[in-house]
């Protein structure tokens, strides 16, 4: 996430996608205090693929100790100075220029912002090496959720705003959004569902290793080998079950998560872990697939295998084989 400095204070400024500067505390995301700067004075923004300044003041902004010419986009570089009104004591320095995106940026023991940040990309389990939360977007809502992984099927997750401070292992974060739309990028992606992909488990006859391969309209994805692949061959193995016994397809497939954890020889912790491991790489390879985090779809304290045609070979034969009707 870009950001510039603030040279008086130090302080760290994160750039939103349109990021505005001024006097009006409440209408303007950097406030700077001072009578010659006028209500909205500057404005920051994310054009084409590079960051712009503008000003919007009557007493002008410089840039470089050049005065820009009013309402007139500026390219920004790394380097450049920033101040106001020609007098003004605040001048920011243009540190990074990175795209505008949505991230945990980390807090010092004085609660200022650090330049230690992650950059979210719709899945996240954090801390990374022993997590203990999840950060995830949700499509449907257009926000993004914290979960705990002490209750990975929690049924109201807490919602991040901007400012918003979690605690994650020892660090304190504080999450900011992009503020960039992507409604019309996404709507020009072709988009599939999870209906439309078969899932073709093979399984050594020790079960110690577990592949997955997905296909669609004749093409095929290989996930390889992964510890979490058992957790949605065996979820799929609920769910074959359940269509055979004639259970209706919209309650196919549901299994409590302690009963998985019976089954599977696991702790709750662990099965939570696998259950965001498998969600986070379906989120991440099926970047063209409607909610494929879903295909492991969750609701309070049991999950299931959202897939409709699946596969399950065990040391190269055929154990199962399902074509779900459409829930």
């Amino acid at each position: 996430m870009a950001h510039l400095i603030d040279k008086r204070t130090n302080d760290y400024c994160f750039l939103y996608a349109h990021h505005t500067f001024g006097r009006y505390q409440y209408s303007v995301d950097t406030l700077v205090s001072d009578p010659s700067v006028s209500k909205i004075h500057t404005i920051i923004e994310w054009v084409n693929g590079k960051w712009f300044i503008r000003d919007l003041s009557l007493n002008g902004t410089w840039l470089n100790n050049k005065r820009l010419v009013k309402d007139e986009p500026k390219l920004l570089c790394i380097g450049d100075k920033i101040y106001f009104s020609g007098n003004s004591e605040t001048t920011y320095v243009v540190k990074n220029l990175a795209a505008p995106a949505d991230q945990l940026i980390r807090l010092d023991e004085y609660n200022k912002k650090t330049t230690d940040v992650i950059s979210l990309s719709h899945y996240h389990l954090v801390p990374e090496h022993n997590p203990d939360h999840v950060v995830v977007f949700e499509n449907s809502s257009g926000q993004w959720h914290l979960e705990s992984l002490d209750d990975a099927t929690q049924d109201d997750p807490e919602v991040l705003q901007d400012n918003h401070i979690i605690t994650l292992g020892d660090s304190r974060w504080m999450f900011l959004s992009s503020h960039i739309d992507d409604v019309t990028q996404m709507s020009s992606v072709p988009q599939l569902y999870i209906n439309d992909l078969e899932f073709h488990f093979n399984l050594s006859l020790d079960e110690e290793i577990s592949e997955l391969t997905i296909k669609y309209n004749n093409k095929e994805i290989d996930l390889h080998a992964r510890c979490h692949h058992y957790l949605t061959l065996n979820l799929a193995r609920y769910r074959a079950e359940d269509a055979q016994r004639g259970v209706t397809p919209a309650n196919q497939g549901w299994v409590e998560t302690d009963r998985l954890v019976k089954d599977l020889g696991v702790d709750m912790r662990y099965l939570n872990i696998q259950i965001h491991r498998a969600r986070k790489q379906f989120s991440e390879v099926l970047t063209h697939v409607h909610d494929a985090e879903n295909i492991i779809e969750r609701q309070l304290r049991r999950v299931r295998f959202a897939g409709k045609t699946f596969e399950i070979y065990k040391g190269h034969e055929l154990e199962r084989t399902s074509n779900v009707a459409t829930a």
